[in-house]
């Protein structure tokens, strides 16, 4: 259909695209404070378009003096009707286009997902077709302009919002679901998270098709234009095969995951090992109706559990509501898995209602539950791991030992239930027990070592001779210093290096730098007075000796570790790898321990640190963690290894809960421990596990800034783009096709003369 550009008015649009990119840039960038935050989702950009829509689809089709002539055209109704709504469609089309080089913005200071980019594009291209069919409806049946442009807008703010009724009424379950079809935040969810959904897209082109012919119907009767028997038919059944597509759009239910690491698809590790499954497997999703109702969440994680069960006949899925279902709860409480509670609005009042969202899996006689779950992005990783864990009927066993003095239940007391529910059974071994020997002995699976300052000589003995005889794999988040956590943060030598100097044997030496980083995490700090009579200010500073890692090979969202040692490789033998595992951005420096002040080897003040003149420190890329594999041999021990794999991180307090707090900020900080459970999956000899599980570790920090002055640089390059070249590039274009327009119509007249 050839779009009217006679019928465009360009300065008008011209003005429209100017205000609707500066409105957007202003709610993301400033309102939402882009710049003073952590994370390059453009989840929220895109999610406030269908409030600007609101008035911009209405203003896009508001109808000008000269469409009154449109009788005249020798054009068919419904060709007129066509070309108006794909003219106005394809303004709404360059106004979100438009939008690209504002997205691109971000990604001066992250990543930015471009799958998530071009579905969100996408679907609000839809989106504004099924606006525009709406706005046409309305203006033939109100005649009067303002009229017809207010009610227009009120539609348009009505179903923007429409999904949330099920919040404040209790709704019939079709009512419900006929609502949250009509919301655009209901078909916009698996758009923003880089999902093309075919139930989405067919929803809302069925909305625009509805609408055009309801149109047309309308003029003919208004035009008072009799239709003949056939045409009358032909219409109504239009109508009807139009509506029936709608209802039964989510039965074409067609993904296709863009997202960046396929967040949402199976691997083929997941597809290969689901298909070698020879055993009936019963997925159940116990999800209560009115949860259904009101997160669009929910809809995704039973497509996705569909799509799960059906990579193989023997795996049987099933959906309940336990609140319709007695039987179905009554399962619940078996396996003690109790209901939630979410806070609803009813009556002016605020209430608060009980509902499930449980998925069972049994194999064999045996289960695993997943108590409770509001997002697919899991999913994969979850069913994967328990139903490998049912099928081979083995435990995930990860051997803790604390060798700093510190408990593992108070000092360390998220480590434990973090890694329970990754799936992993955790043995903490005492070194104060007297049979620490024989719990070694009687175990399996990799060793977790934190700290060595209080493992003596016999225990160094045990834990060496473990890994050379028994299970080569381990981790040791250790360091021959440490740092007075609860109190002034000095750093001083410990007595007992045992493990260190077992690990050095292995070929990894720490030196005596302690690493410090441009690229380092902030903390908030108070400082007061010697008297304590003043109030004390606070501060917020970059701590350089708390390293934050960039995204790299082995920690893709980055991660933090806590004064640093600066390790040095030394490959022991030829059938011996030793690499770095961790590196600190380029511009890492260090400061030497000074053995003559052993209460305080190096200054760790904060406030004092931010004094330092650093730019003398020559700066380059530190080694802080590492990786051995292949052959090691004892050192206490007359043995060899000849297939190890030793991870190294030179951090007492990598996963120390006090230290972690000190990081995490309003939302916490769970890097360190997403990176760990990596690491112990690795180790575990479930690299894949591990690999499905980094898929879901996208890093959206502002991680290609590490410092003030490149913050500061970017950030007027990019107010300069949002605020100045856009609007001005967008200005000089119109004035260009205005001139243009103008010049083609004078020579039209010309020529009639």
């Amino acid at each position: 259909m050839k779009i009217n550009f006679k019928h465009i008015n360009i300065l008008q649009f011209t003005f429209i695209a100017i205000i609707f990119n500066l409105l957007v840039s202003i709610n993301f960038f400033i309102k939402n404070q882009f710049f003073v935050g952590n994370s390059t989702n453009l989840t929220l950009f895109f999610a406030v378009i269908p409030f600007f829509a609101i008035i911009l689809v209405p203003a896009l089709c508001y109808k000008q003096s000269i469409s009154l002539y449109d009788d005249f055209l020798p054009l068919s109704t419904t060709k007129k009707i066509i070309q108006s709504f794909f003219t106005n469609l394809f303004k709404f089309t360059v106004l979100i286009l438009l939008l690209i080089p504002n997205c691109l913005v971000v990604n001066f200071f992250g990543n930015i997902d471009f799958g998530k980019v071009f579905t969100s594009l996408f679907c609000l291209i839809f989106y504004g077709a099924s606006l525009i069919s709406l706005c046409i409806f309305i203006n033939q049946i109100i005649k009067n302009k303002i009229t017809a442009f207010i009610v227009s807008a009120l539609s348009i703010g009505l179903f923007s919002v429409i999904h949330m009724v099920g919040l404040y009424v209790q709704l019939p379950k079709t009512i419900s679901a006929i609502l949250n079809n009509l919301s655009f935040a209901w078909h916009f969810d698996q758009a923003s998270k880089g999902i093309f959904n075919t139930k989405d897209i067919f929803w809302l082109a069925g909305f625009s098709i509805l609408f055009i012919l309801l149109t047309i119907f309308v003029t003919e009767k208004q035009k008072g234009r009799k239709l003949s028997k056939n045409k009358f038919i032909t219409t109504i059944f239009s109508l009807i095969v139009t509506v029936l597509f709608m209802l039964n759009s989510t039965r074409y239910n067609f993904r296709i995951d863009f997202s960046k690491n396929k967040t949402f698809s199976l691997s083929s590790y997941s597809k290969q090992f689901l298909e070698n499954i020879s055993f009936p497997v019963n997925i159940s999703y116990y999800c209560s109706n009115s949860l259904s109702a009101l997160y669009p969440q929910i809809t995704e994680i039973s497509d996705y559990l569909s799509m799960y069960s059906n990579q193989n006949k023997n795996i049987n899925y099933i959906k309940k509501d336990p609140d319709s279902n007695e039987n179905a709860k009554k399962t619940l409480d078996t396996y003690g898995i109790f209901s939630q509670q979410m806070k609803t609005q009813k009556n002016n009042t605020t209430q608060y209602i009980d509902v499930y969202s449980a998925i069972i899996i049994e194999y064999n006689g045996n289960t695993q539950v997943i108590p409770f779950i509001m997002s697919a992005s899991t999913l994969e990783f979850d069913l994967t791991s328990k139903i490998k864990t049912l099928i081979t009927n083995k435990q995930r066993i990860v051997n803790i030992i604390v060798g700093n003095g510190m408990s593992l239940s108070s000092d360390y007391d998220f480590l434990v239930p973090w890694l329970n529910n990754q799936g992993f059974v955790c043995n903490e071994i005492h070194i104060e027990n007297l049979n620490f020997a024989n719990e070694l002995k009687n175990t399996t699976g990799p060793l977790f070592v934190i700290g060595d300052s209080q493992i003596k000589i016999a225990q160094a003995i045990e834990i060496e001779n473990y890994i050379l005889t028994k299970n080569q794999n381990a981790l040791f988040t250790v360091s021959p210093y440490s740092s007075n956590i609860e109190g002034d943060w000095n750093i001083t030598q410990n007595k007992n290096t045992n493990i260190v100097e077992m690990i050095e044997n292995w070929g990894v030496v720490f030196t005596e730098n302690i690493v410090a980083d441009i690229s380092s995490s902030q903390i908030t700090m108070q400082s007061q007075t010697s008297d304590y009579t003043q109030t004390s200010q606070t501060q917020v500073l970059n701590y350089p000796l708390w390293v934050s890692l960039l995204p790299q090979e082995n920690a893709t969202l980055g991660a933090t570790i806590f004064w640093p040692v600066e390790l040095q490789l030394n490959q022991q033998n030829e059938n011996q790898i030793v690499k770095p595992f961790f590196v600190s951005s380029q511009m890492g420096y260090t400061y030497q321990t000074d053995r003559n002040s052993p209460s305080k080897l190096i200054e760790s003040n904060p406030f004092v640190l931010q004094t330092y003149d650093i730019k003398s420190k020559e700066k380059s890329t530190k080694t802080i963690g590492a990786q051995i594999k292949g052959k090691i041999s004892g050192l206490f021990n007359n043995f060899e290894a000849e297939n190890a794999n030793i991870i190294v991180i030179p951090d007492q307090y990598f996963v120390n809960s006090l230290m972690n707090g000190y990081i995490g900020g309003e939302y916490g900080d769970y890097r360190n421990y997403e990176l760990t459970t990596n690491i112990l999956y690795n180790l575990n000899n479930e690299s894949e596990l591990s690999q499905i599980k980094s898929k879901l570790q996208v890093d959206e920090s502002l991680h290609k800034i590490s410092t003030t002055e490149e913050f500061l640089h970017y950030l007027k390059i990019s107010n300069l783009i949002l605020f100045v070249i856009m609007p001005c590039s967008i200005l000089i274009l119109g004035i260009v096709l205005w001139i243009l327009k103008k010049k083609k119509l004078t020579s039209f007249l010309l020529q009639l003369q």
